[in-house]
């Protein structure tokens, strides 16, 4: 037995790709967990907010206020369950990828494909969530996600109204449309690359042209003449006819017995 025989399984695991499945589908898993925690934790920092502004009465607006972070929260449980979702698909679909030489290529297809999504649904939801947000309580949300905000773009903008709500939402929204296809984009050329590598990698295995096993098997389908002909050749007749009327001639004859014409 060799001294490394017992890390063979290891190798060979590793090697067909089904080890590195096996650990980035367990790391999307434990990310779908700390997601979901995150979108907990959106929901009773901003349930909190909510009720110490209204017992501290913010002027006019203090059930608006109330009801504005009821409703972003509950978008941000939203966000949790289904971005958990994203991860634990994506987790599933790349445990399912089966034996390639590409595996990674094929990994990393499904990670931008994640992306899109986790973006697509964070940003739509912050959109409209912050748009609701904005009319309850007449100002941004963003000022209560501290470092959080600082990952979104336009999180800076303190647009307040109906009109500033409108103006959050919309810009979300295209931002959650233009990741998704920005993303999706890359995933597909990761595809392209696979298929590419594939078809080279089936060229340079193929046959030479001047090898036998090249050269295709000649059939009667594949040609116009028939088999019967490439199988037995035509026969000539060898008897004789008359050159003037084309009677055919018996064996020694000097004169064709049709027309009386010499043909000796």
């Amino acid at each position: 037995m060799s001294l490394f025989g017992i890390l063979e399984p290891f190798f060979h695991a590793l090697s067909d790709g089904k080890l590195i499945r096996l650990t980035v589908a367990w790391v999307l898993r434990v990310m779908a967990v700390l997601v979901a925690l995150t979108g907990v934790f959106w929901f009773i920092a901003f349930i909190g907010f909510g009720f110490k502004a209204s017992e501290n009465g913010i002027g006019t607006r203090a059930v608006g206020v109330l009801m504005g972070c009821i409703l972003f929260a509950l978008f941000g449980l939203v966000w949790g369950y289904v971005a958990a979702g994203v991860f634990i698909f994506r987790a599933r679909s790349i445990m399912e990828l089966g034996e390639s030489h590409f595996t990674v290529l094929s990994i990393l297809s499904m990670l931008f494909r994640l992306n899109g999504e986790l973006m697509f649904v964070t940003y739509s939801l912050v959109g409209v969530g912050g748009c609701l947000f904005v009319w309850f309580t007449d100002f941004s949300p963003f000022a209560q996600l501290g470092m959080l905000a600082e990952r979104l773009p336009f999180a800076e903008t303190e647009s307040t109204g109906f009109l500033g709500g409108i103006e959050l939402a919309v810009l979300f929204l295209l931002l959650a449309f233009a990741s998704i296809v920005f993303f999706y984009a890359l995933a597909e050329l990761s595809v392209v690359l696979v298929e590419i590598a594939l078809n080279t990698r089936g060229k340079t295995t193929a046959p030479l042209a001047d090898s036998p096993a090249a050269v295709p098997a000649f059939t009667a389908a594949s040609s116009p003449v028939s088999r019967q002909t490439l199988v037995e050749p035509p026969i000539i007749s060898s008897q004789r006819t008359c050159r003037k009327c084309g009677q055919p001639l018996d064996a020694g004859s000097t004169f064709c017995d049709e027309c009386g014409t010499a043909v000796g």
